[in-house]
């Protein structure tokens, strides 16, 4: 990747649906040098996707889950999280607690029936759910901004 690549991901970071022409003034480079250059970045998987950031519901019901499981079973526990489509987000962390889950449901009903589908399942021994009340801000992530 060179600096006419790390051009056209800012860009994108920017504005993910920036047109092609944006892109290619950002980089520098004409729309096809550009096409041809995005192209090469999803093939080799700089680019994985591209997705939509919804706009949160007044219902909707958001909350971190902390799980315990037993015998640090992460590996038994999360392809049945992996089911559940409102967890968005599944990390293993290093501690007395074994993953950490972000969730967003439709409900608070749905958030709880989510709650309860985790602590049902034989390898876990604990869920703490902390409903999130406002988000005060977040940043997309790349791999180059954790260099």
């Amino acid at each position: 990747m060179d600096d006419r690549d790390a051009a056209i991901l800012a860009a994108l970071r920017r504005d993910g649906r920036a047109p092609l022409k944006v892109l290619a003034a950002a980089a520098g480079l004409s729309t096809s040098a550009t096409q041809e250059r995005l192209a090469r970045l999803e093939r080799d998987g700089t680019i994985a996707g591209y997705t939509v950031l919804l706009g949160e519901t007044d219902r909707a019901a958001h909350a971190y889950m902390i799980v315990a499981t037993h015998a640090r079973q992460c590996a038994e526990v999360a392809p049945r999280l992996a089911e559940i489509p409102e967890i968005v987000v599944a990390d293993s962390v290093a501690g007395e607690q074994d993953l950490v889950l972000v969730v967003a449901a439709p409900t608070p009903a749905r958030l709880q029936a989510i709650r309860d589908e985790i602590a049902a399942l034989p390898a876990v021994r604990s869920v703490l759910t902390l409903p999130r009340l406002v988000r005060r801000f977040a940043r997309p992530v790349a791999r180059d901004d954790l260099a």
